[in-house]
């Protein structure tokens, strides 16, 4: 047991979180089930289900954490346990501080009262004192751009603009823990953007951050680790890049054996669009693991929906072993390009020419809506080599070669006019 840890810590011992399902709790689901024995190992096994099994984690204050996993994992009973919504079955919790949650669209609205009177409502249950709301008053109505709409009942609000009014008084609460759902996930792409913006402010300034959401481009940008977990079971807890991987392939393989593109095995997971191949290839449409500098380079993205994604963004870069991005480009540079991604296809980009120098590189891709504000996959190609005889493998050789046109024009030699004897 840990005593006086810092504000902005938070514990997870071996929590687990079980849920009777049905009647059971209620006066008529107990006499029935009384009534019905016979079955009870059986009865009661189909009841339960475990929301979490034995989840551990430590969140350092001022760090920030990343709950993945397709829905029905238990990420957001995780939220509920921190906030103390709900009690563990078993294990120990422990949250140091003030904590301020976004978990539920509209908890703690009450839909009669005005956006301005629910600032106060919503305010004090976060633990802010009257004086503190009054002083945030005008930084969080002008966060949320809801001025006009600020004294009208939030019962006529649409589920954005709850949104927009719940994360504007929880950015402001000055909380020393931070709890965040996938409801960002309703607001508009704008709004997106600077709530990414204000949860980055908030972890410079020292507030731990726990973050739930399937967008993995915002779990990148926004958590230094994150916690894998799949049927309320933890299977990967460490670096986010590397959690991402670890999640893109479980979901992945999960595709693969779904080939009528029904139902997926694993339940819903991001990816609206899977790529199932990267490929590489020659001016003549070969496979290629080696290339000269000059030489073309396709890069062949195979994939599969399934429902129609219009008009995405699609994104190749060149990285090296380092993880320096050599170079990045996106379908939205040609602006005239306007496509829809139905069941199966392929999408090709060529470097004309490839134009890197000596190494080891590999193509990143990811496809991205058509605002640019949501992952919705991501994968590579394996990893190819560039040789440029011209400089070899120098230190300072820069990431590529530039195509330039070189040109020489001697000069006229001047005549010699220093006279005899001049100095």
């Amino acid at each position: 047991m840990m005593n006086h840890t810092a504000k902005g810590t938070v514990e997870f011992e071996n929590v687990s979180k079980r849920y009777r399902l049905g009647t059971l709790g209620t006066l008529r689901g107990t006499v029935s089930a009384l009534l019905s024995r016979g079955n009870d190992e059986l009865d009661n096994w189909r009841r339960v289900l475990w929301a979490l099994r034995e989840v551990t984690f430590r969140v350092a204050p001022g760090e920030s954490l990343g709950l993945i996993g397709p829905n029905g994992a238990g990420k957001t009973t995780t939220l509920k346990l921190l906030s103390s919504i709900t009690r563990p079955t078993a294990g120990r919790i422990a949250v140091q501080g003030r904590v301020a949650s976004l978990i539920e669209l509209g908890a703690g609205f009450h839909p009669e009262l005005t956006g301005h009177d629910n600032i106060y409502l919503n305010g004090a249950i976060l633990g802010l004192k009257r004086r503190e709301i009054k002083r945030k008053l005008d930084d969080i109505v002008e966060f949320s751009g809801l001025e006009r709409f600020i004294d009208t009942p939030v019962k006529r609000y649409s589920s954005g603009m709850y949104v927009r009014l719940g994360f504007a008084v929880a950015a402001h609460v000055e909380a020393d823990v931070l709890l965040v759902d996938e409801v960002l996930a309703v607001g508009d792409a704008e709004f997106r953007r600077k709530c990414t913006a204000r949860m980055e402010e908030l972890r410079q300034s020292g507030t731990t951050l726990i973050f739930v959401s399937h967008n993995m481009y915002q779990v990148r940008r926004l958590c230094q680790r994150a916690l894998l977990l799949v049927k309320g079971e933890p299977l990967f807890l460490g670096d986010t890049g590397d959690a991402i991987s670890t999640y893109e392939k479980i979901a992945h393989s999960a595709i693969a054996e779904d080939e009528d593109l029904g139902p997926l095995k694993m339940g819903d997971v991001p990816d609206t669009v899977h790529i199932s191949d990267v490929a590489l290839l020659d001016r003549a449409g070969r496979p290629v693991t080696q290339l000269r500098y000059d030489q073309d380079l396709t890069v062949r993205i195979a994939y599969r929906t399934f429902q129609p994604v219009v008009n995405p963004i699609v994104k190749v870069g060149l990285i090296r072993p380092d993880g320096t991005a050599c170079a990045m480009t996106a379908s939205a540079y040609q602006p005239d390009l306007e496509w829809t991604l139905a069941r199966r296809g392929t999408i090709e980009a060529q470097f004309v020419p490839v134009q890197l120098v000596s190494g080891r590189y590999r193509v990143e891709v990811r496809i991205v809506d058509s605002t640019d504000s949501m992952l919705l996959t991501s994968a590579h190609s394996g990893w190819f080599y560039v040789d440029d005889p011209a400089f070899g493998h120098e230190v300072e050789r820069g990431v590529f070669v530039p195509r330039l046109r070189w040109s020489h024009e001697p000069g006229v030699a001047e005549p010699d006019t220093l006279c005899d004897g001049e100095i």
